[in-house]
């Protein structure tokens, strides 16, 4: 991948590639026919070590059945699967306490299983998305919520301060040369 290029494609393009929090919400919802849920659905966020649960300002979910069945690639569907058939194996029962618990505990299963995919997203500066993740993994839809926030950050428009101060410059530059691979995934350059 020549990098040299798509950083000039990128410098040329920047002011057309930052999107505010809202139309990165509109754009995903739109184009994976994703819904909003409450993130008390999502009961481990308040103790999730990547995103602050005071700044989380919105949760996505994608469980359209045609829409997951496009999202995940072969190795996804084939952990999924591997996940389903270890599950069924153990006849696992998972014990909950009310209502709200087992709703939950569904929701992990569903994630584990490839029946939903969680997007969640954080803003600590009100405007931009300055960190998000997927429960689970799904290639694809990293590199679209990508292609769609880093241009805040490598624009310098999030300050390094609300960055993970445990990023080095090393993972700095290779989160830069991610960003410019998912710009060109989605033929944003």
């Amino acid at each position: 991948m020549n990098y040299r290029m798509l950083h000039e494609k990128f410098e040329r393009r920047k002011q057309w590639l930052i999107f505010e929090k809202e139309e990165v919400v509109r754009r995903v919802m739109v184009r994976y026919k994703a819904r909003i849920i409450p993130k008390t659905d999502i009961m481990d966020l308040v103790n999730d070590d990547q995103l602050s649960y005071e700044h989380i300002f919105c949760c996505l979910t994608i469980d359209d059945p045609r829409m997951i069945d496009k999202i995940f690639t072969a190795k996804e569907k084939k952990d999924h699967k591997w996940e389903r058939e270890d599950n069924a194996r153990r006849g696992m029962v998972y014990k909950h306490k009310d209502e709200e618990h087992r709703r939950y505990n569904q929701l992990i299963i569903d994630e584990m299983e490839g029946r939903r995919l969680d997007i969640v997203l954080e803003s600590k500066d009100g405007k931009f998305v300055t960190g998000f993740l997927t429960r689970d993994m799904c290639e694809q839809v990293v590199s679209y919520v990508y292609a769609h926030t880093g241009g805040a950050k490598f624009t310098g428009l999030i300050p390094r301060a609300m960055w993970p101060p445990d990023v080095t410059d090393e993972e700095f530059k290779l989160s830069y040369r991610r960003y410019l691979e998912s710009l060109d995934e989605f033929n944003k350059l």
